[in-house]
């Protein structure tokens, strides 16, 4: 089953890749963003029902510099800083590791691909445990997928990441662990903070509702989404 069951991920990692790899090269003949600018305007929109008056002084976003044909956040990253906020994101060390974490200190165009990967990222300041201290953790999460299937299964980019980093069974749970309080429900380390998190998957509406996708004990699941559709709850 377990042999299945990935075979069933790889099939729907390269279905997926090939669209968006097709859909970034229409759109890069036409000059349109449609799908980069609805996501972008979509994540905005929640950043605003956080904080309505737009003032994110004190405020704080945890994203993702998005590699080639995924959503882009940069232009809500960007928004985010010009209003007073700060924003967070991963730092690949090594294979079979947490992430680590840095803050964007300018705009996105600034940031240089670097690593195995070719992942924009600055330069790593923050463990995970560190990141959800109460004097720096975010109030906004964005997480990457290449989609989801029922219940918030998270279909990742094969590496683990961010299990690792926020799965159960990960260095600092999201939700989910065993006999302890996430983290992001506000289980602070020093009482000061106890706000929850808000956490978001990011992917195209037509990413949604993958089927075949099952959820193993360390995987990383995600109760909403945002898409070029909106948000959406993911039942």
């Amino acid at each position: 089953m377990r042999v299945d069951a990935e075979t069933s991920k790889a099939q729907l990692r390269k279905r997926i890749r090939s669209e968006r790899a097709a859909r970034a090269a229409a759109e890069a003949e036409s000059s349109g963003a449609e799908y980069v600018s609805s996501i972008a305007e979509s994540a905005w929109q929640v950043v605003k029902s956080l904080r309505p008056d737009l003032d994110l002084t004190g405020c704080s976003m945890l994203a993702y510099a998005a590699l080639a044909g995924e959503p882009d956040l940069d232009p809500t990253i960007d928004r985010f800083l010009a209003h007073g906020g700060t924003v967070y994101l991963p730092v690949v060390t090594s294979v079979g590791h947490a992430l680590m974490f840095g803050a964007v200190t300018g705009s996105m165009s600034t940031l240089e691909p670097r690593g195995k990967w070719g992942i924009r990222e600055p330069s790593p300041s923050l463990t995970a445990s560190a990141l959800l201290a109460a004097e720096v953790a975010p109030d906004l999460i964005f997480v990457p997928a290449l989609g989801f299937g029922p219940g918030g299964a998270r279909l990742g980019n094969g590496g683990g990441f961010y299990d690792r980093t926020f799965g159960p069974q990960g260095e600092v749970p999201l939700s989910g662990a065993e006999d302890e309080e996430p983290l992001a429900d506000g289980a602070r380390t020093d009482g000061e903070r106890t706000e929850p998190a808000s956490i978001y998957g990011v992917c195209l509406s037509s990413e949604l509702n993958l089927p075949g996708l099952t959820i193993e004990p360390w995987d990383l699941q995600i109760s909403q989404a945002v898409t070029d559709h909106g948000v959406h709850t993911l039942d």
